[in-house]
């Protein structure tokens, strides 16, 4: 309140009246304040719902950190196995050229020696070859007889030059 209208002033009682509101006016604004506080709820709910989908984000971002992680660790040590298999490839290989030329060794030594019931040895009965051998000297009380004994020491002398 302003001096005027305290004193009964005629200005300041017709702008007073000028400023009551109608009741339609009044309603109008009731329904924006209303409105505002519907609003107000609807951010409230809208501000919760982000805060939520924020800590969602956080902790897939998290999860996501952590897959990564797996997978870097996951990729080395599979880069690890390829490295040692590839290791372990260059040592078969160079095994079984070892394994070849020891046959052809064993072949050349033994090309002159006769196994009962058995063709000359060649690359394809080496195995079944050694493996008459092999039984012949595991089970030597069955190879008794002088030419068994003979067979035996012939072989026995054949391969003393084989290098392994």
């Amino acid at each position: 309140l302003t001096l005027h209208s305290l004193s009964g002033c005629p200005r300041a009682t017709s702008a007073m009246k000028k400023a009551k509101l109608s009741g339609e006016q009044m309603l109008t604004i009731k329904q924006r304040a209303s409105n505002g506080i519907e609003n107000d709820e609807e951010i409230k709910q809208l501000d919760e719902e982000i805060k939520e989908l924020n800590e969602s984000n956080s902790q897939m971002e998290a999860d996501m950190i952590k897959l990564r992680t797996q997978i870097t660790t996951m990729e080395s040590n599979l880069k690890t196995i390829e490295e040692e298999n590839k290791v372990i490839e260059q040592q078969n290989e160079s095994l079984l050229h070892e394994l070849a030329n020891l046959s052809q060794s064993l072949i050349h030594s033994l090309a002159n020696i006769q196994l009962p019931h058995m063709e000359p040895i060649n690359e394809q009965n080496f195995d079944a070859y050694v493996t008459t051998l092999t039984d012949m000297y595991t089970n030597q009380d069955r190879y008794q007889s002088p030419e068994n004994k003979a067979l035996l020491e012939n072989i026995k002398q054949a391969v003393r030059g084989i290098q392994v």
